[in-house]
């Protein structure tokens, strides 16, 4: 169905993610896109989302719903709990995802319960919404779907069956930190296989919110079917960091969404970068992860002060704490504009899909410290990429991190690699938030009918031919039924004929 243009020439978008800031801002970047390009652009943030200031100095206009004084909101909460739990001895990630998402539906509820914000947000009368449906939980698309709002779907990850990827485990690493490498091997085949059908029971069955589905969905729709009335699936990897996949025309690759033109870097920054002449090394892990054990940010700044280079870090240190002379250490840092810098040598990171790609575009090494979710297997595609090196921040010395930083800054390999990649992606005539925008465009003026493959209406047995497979087993079942029957009685009849003969045998003997 073709999707109808707002007032003017341009449309009224929403935005609807998890409140977790790196998520925000991801699709926050889109959103000035589409707003350059004309169109009216509101980011849905509950009341307690500690960046709203920076989505208003972006252009972007903010629909806020009311997180209870008891609730800290999802990205307070969340960085609390991981900080907490990803450095004790009995951390356990499946465990992890399953609270993270009982907390994404504590927050679905507080949007989709404020009536005085459902009222804002009918009376609006958006022509699209861009959501999230989050891999452990995608209860985002109720927003749109109980206001009847069509809706396009951008995510770090799907499960590719649900979104009926025609992907099989062959070939395709799913995005699990006990997923195996990617090369085709037997046994890689057999486990993937085993993780891809356990994970997707796993997630769907275990972690996705039916009673939060339940209270506000309209119809009987499933989970499932609610995610298939996405017009678009945007994907935010593709083959330069990943392997390459098999894509409907409706699943759109959009790497690197977060890559912004170049900004002049505030003058501390430019003046320290500038003196620094045998280059500068970038650390920072994310927006919601940067409280560490004070054991290992030791090890960090006891490695980091036998090098040469200068180390511009968001760290939390304690407050006594010696910084050696070389490091600096920031709240808030510029990670895209660093990056693009010539003297920016080696980029020490915890492998989210954001920074990995902002690294790759700016051809940046990268060495990783993967900490919790999808990282794992985000640090192991950038070291078999050729693209830097990863260790496990749980077990590492100040020795051995120090010795792999001098190992990609003096092995011109990585730099190379990387860089030749970087001017791969960059060869491409649509690129990140500019490639999202023109096909948000695109089926807003001509609908998705053309771009959907029918199988998107399968349900998923017949999607994965569970029903042929069916037929085959049984029509092999009978075959070898007759044929067993078959032998059973050529076999008797034999016998009986053997036995007929040799008593025939000895009574012409007798006579």
């Amino acid at each position: 169905m073709m999707l109808k243009l707002g007032g003017g020439d341009g449309a009224r978008i929403l935005l609807v993610s998890p409140q977790l800031t790196s998520h925000v801002m991801m699709q926050s970047a889109i959103g000035e896109q589409l707003m350059r390009r004309g169109h009216e652009v509101f980011v849905v943030i509950g009341s307690t989302f500690p960046k709203a200031e920076s989505l208003k100095q972006l252009g972007l206009q903010t629909l806020t719903y009311h997180v209870p004084d008891v609730h800290s909101g999802l990205s307070n909460d969340m960085e609390k709990i991981l900080g907490e739990r990803i450095f004790s001895a009995d951390f356990d990630m499946l465990k992890m995802a399953t609270v993270t998402s009982a907390v994404v539906s504590k927050d679905c509820d507080f949007m989709l319960s404020d009536n005085e914000f459902m009222q804002q947000v009918r009376a609006l009368k958006f022509d699209i919404a861009i959501v999230e449906p989050f891999i452990i939980n995608p209860c985002d698309v109720l927003l749109p779907h109980n206001v009847n709002v069509p809706f396009v779907s951008l995510a770090n990850n799907y499960l590719p069956w649900i979104i009926r990827m025609p992907a099989i485990p062959s070939f395709y690493r799913d995005p699990s930190p006990v997923s195996t490498g990617s090369e085709p091997t037997f046994w890689n085949a057999v486990w993937n296989s085993a993780i891809c059908f356990v994970l997707h029971w796993k997630i769907t069955s275990d972690m996705w919110s039916y009673t939060l589905l339940d209270s506000y969905s309209i119809g009987s729709l499933t989970w499932n079917e609610l995610i298939l009335k996405s017009e678009l699936f945007l994907l935010v990897s593709d083959h330069h960091l990943g392997s390459p996949l098999p894509l409907f025309p409706n699943m759109i690759p959009v790497p690197g969404v977060t890559v912004r033109p170049i900004e002049p870097l505030p003058d501390e920054l430019h003046a320290l970068i500038t003196r620094s002449r045998d280059g500068i090394i970038l650390v920072t892990f994310g927006s919601v992860t940067s409280h560490f054990p004070d054991s290992v940010l030791f090890k960090f700044l006891d490695s980091f002060s036998r090098l040469k280079q200068t180390v511009i870090a968001k760290l939390s240190l304690p407050t006594a704490v010696a910084v050696p002379k070389n490091v600096h250490v920031f709240q808030w840092l510029p990670q895209n504009d660093i990056l693009s810098h010539q003297r920016t040598r080696l980029f020490i990171t915890h492998c989210g899909s954001n920074g990995q790609h902002e690294a790759l575009y700016h051809g940046v090494p990268m060495l990783g410290f993967p900490l919790f979710a999808e990282q794992q297997s985000n640090c192991e595609r950038t070291r078999a990429k050729g693209f830097g090196l990863t260790m496990s921040v749980h077990n590492f010395t100040s020795a051995e991190l120090f010795d792999n930083i001098q190992e990609i800054l003096n092995n011109e390999a990585y730099r190379e690699t990387i860089q030749r990649s970087s001017a791969v992606l960059r060869d491409e005539p649509l690129f990140g938030p500019k490639k999202a925008a023109h096909w948000i465009e695109h089926v807003m003026k001509y609908g998705s009918a053309h771009l959907r493959s029918p199988a998107m209406d399968l349900p998923i047995y017949r999607f994965l031919m569970f029903d042929v497979l069916a037929i085959f087993l049984i029509a092999a079942f009978i075959v070898i039924a007759v044929i067993c029957i078959c032998t059973v009685l050529v076999t008797r009849a034999i016998r009986q004929k053997l036995m007929f003969q040799q008593r025939h045998g000895r009574v012409k003997k007798l006579q």
